[in-house]
């Protein structure tokens, strides 16, 4: 015996609206902005103390789930100093598959409020590892309480996101 469908109640309704019509979008963090990306989070309180420093937890995530390439990032907050270190890494183990490839980190306090907004596209070619650094200044103590960091393979090439990354610094930064 099958059970009759439903409909969805008026409070369902309302919260579904409000959640996805918000202006943050779905995620009350900042994550909404970036379509398309694969996120993963990192707690602060994941992160291990040294200090006034902390080292957290590894990101490692494919850009293309098909293929054998991958991001890495590591990230240190130097609370001291008021720095977020992030290193980010691309291999392209795949010998015949080249890539742009778009990287967004974003540090955000307990009301989801972006702190720090890192995003990279770059372009990458087969066998090729690419790493740099990169240090972000900002007023970290107490305040940051998650990094989301999401990768994606950016199939509109040199270029995709630096608008909407643009956008998001003035909002940090007005």
């Amino acid at each position: 015996m099958t059970s009759p469908l439903r409909a969805p109640s008026l409070a369902t309704l309302a919260a579904t609206f409000l959640f996805f019509a918000s202006p943050n979008g779905a995620f009350a963090d900042g994550r909404a902005d970036w379509p398309g990306y694969a996120w993963q989070q990192i707690r602060i309180a994941e992160c291990l103390a040294s200090g006034l420093t902390l080292q957290c937890p590894a990101y490692h995530q494919k850009w293309d789930w098909k293929r054998n390439q991958w991001v890495d990032i590591a990230i240190t907050l130097d609370l001291s100093r008021g720095q977020l270190h992030l290193t980010q890494q691309l291999t392209d183990n795949d010998p015949h598959d080249d890539d742009y490839v778009c990287v967004t980190a974003l540090a955000v306090d307990a009301d989801g409020k972006d702190l720090v907004a890192h995003h990279q596209n770059w372009h990458i070619g087969p066998g090729q590892v690419i790493e740099r650094s990169f240090i972000y200044r900002s007023d970290l103590r107490q305040k940051v309480a998650v990094i989301h960091i999401g990768s994606k393979q950016c199939r509109q090439g040199a270029g995709q996101d630096d608008a909407l990354y643009a956008q998001v610094l003035a909002r940090i930064h007005p």
